[in-house]
């Protein structure tokens, strides 16, 4: 898949790397596929609404490399051009509600508990399901809610220029 804002901007090439439904759901498949330093977005649809959240890493989700930060035993990898993201539905774009990294030092959280995770929480996967709080002011507070998702379908790309 090829996508392009303007006649100006360079195309960019979405591959798709990791799929919930074909290679199952949960932590440890996602990491599998989706380890490593590489520019990424993620889309995760919940059950029984139609919202739509996602994320765009500019690092990756997990095993970074060694540019990381210990915190109290949690390892934090930096990024100044990270957000998270949420669509009311799939047809309505114009309702979509962006939040965007504030605490660079804490764009990523490398946790064995979750798939992925943006600034501790903010935006992650765990064995409970999707979380979306911004309890630890990481990104902005666009998208915080107490409730804890059920992940209906994660897809999760590559984007490279």
């Amino acid at each position: 898949m090829y996508i392009r804002n303007n006649r100006n901007d360079p195309f960019y090439k979405f591959n798709l790397i990791y799929r919930s439904s074909r290679d199952g759901i949960g932590s440890k498949s996602f990491k599998k596929k989706c380890n490593g330093r590489v520019a990424s977005l993620v889309l995760i649809k919940v059950k029984n609404i139609s919202k739509i959240f996602g994320g765009y890493s500019s690092i990756g989700f997990n095993s970074s490399g060694d540019d990381f930060i210990n915190a109290n035993g949690f390892k934090f990898y930096n990024s100044s051009d990270n957000f998270i993201f949420s669509f009311e539905d799939g047809e309505d774009t114009q309702n979509m509600k962006i939040s965007r990294v504030i605490n660079s030092s804490h764009a990523i959280l490398d946790y064995y508990h979750n798939g992925f995770n943006f600034g501790q929480g903010s935006l992650s996967m765990s064995y409970e399901g999707l979380h979306v709080n911004n309890t630890c002011s990481n990104y902005e507070n666009n998208l915080n809610t107490l409730t804890v998702y059920t992940i209906e379908e994660i897809e999760t790309f590559t984007v490279n220029r």
